[in-house]
């Protein structure tokens, strides 16, 4: 298979990956003009010389994917000195290391009035959209985007293993009078954040139902955004979509944890528990 339909191929699945290109080179050296690349499941397509430059090029790069980083690798063709690489051939290579980081993925459990609309925005934003509900007419509600992925089941035990999350994933529950289930399915999985739609009181129920009824420690508990969203007084499920979305956007970008750690988590107002309903 050639790069490019690698390429191709881990778009579609949306997996990060790098991209390594020959950017400079002087003197002897195996390769003067090359490109290789590098997923973020260590799969590798393509060249740039091999031996020890390409060893500690590939090293580079999966730091770089870990850093979400693009970056300049500068090797020496030589055994001793700065960048020096451990051979003898006597040039020098410079490579750039591009970062196509994955798109986020949102999955938003429960297809109502609100989470309609944060998929809608979230679509503008370049968000994978997956929603999931136990009632079929939600799933196929005419205001939900044709672009969201869909998956149902009689409960959230039978959808949750559907959903594939990992740790760059981002949740979002707002079901119709499911929520506990939902979020007793969904703690223990692997998320990178974790939002419930709820007053604060019910968010003070359903922690104490986490701590002893579940024996949660507190970690994981306190990774539970409840009430979730920016608090900007919003009502309305578009307004709450923005305050929500608002949220995960920080997260994403890597300031959600020292915001949240400066600031009480106030979250949304408590009409967001009637605004849950399908």
């Amino acid at each position: 298979m050639n790069i490019f339909a690698t390429l191709s191929r881990l778009e579609a699945e949306n997996r990060s990956f790098a991209l390594l290109q020959i950017i400079e080179c002087r003197g002897s050296s195996p390769r003067h003009c090359a490109c290789m690349l590098l997923s973020e499941t260590g799969e590798v397509e393509g060249t740039i010389g091999g031996g020890m430059l390409e060893r500690l090029a590939i090293a580079r790069a999966r730091e770089a994917l870990e850093e979400g980083a693009s970056c300049i690798f500068h090797g020496r063709l030589a055994r001793h000195g700065e960048n020096a690489v451990g051979s003898d051939c006597g040039g020098a290579v410079s490579v750039h290391i591009a970062v196509y980081p994955r798109q986020p993925e949102l999955f938003l459990l429960g297809a109502g009035h609100v989470n309609r609309e944060i998929a809608r925005l979230a679509l503008a934003l370049n968000y994978r959209v997956t929603v999931a509900d136990t009632w079929p007419d939600n799933l196929t509600h005419p205001q939900l985007p044709p672009a969201c992925r869909r998956v149902g089941g009689d409960n959230y035990m039978q959808i949750t293993p559907q959903l594939g999350l990992d740790t760059q994933s981002y949740v979002v529950i707002a079901t119709n009078h499911e929520d506990r289930e939902a979020l007793e399915q969904v703690i223990n999985q692997p998320y990178r954040y974790l939002g419930l739609l709820a007053s604060r009181r019910k968010a003070h129920h359903l922690r104490n139902m986490l701590r002893k009824e579940l024996g949660m420690d507190e970690e994981t508990v306190a990774r539970l955004y409840a009430p979730l969203g920016l608090d900007i007084g919003a009502e309305t499920p578009a307004e709450i979509a923005v305050s929500v979305l608002a949220e995960i956007v920080r997260e994403h970008r890597g300031t959600g944890k020292a915001a949240r750690a400066a600031q009480p988590q106030t979250g949304t107002t408590p009409v967001l528990e009637v605004a849950t309903t399908g």
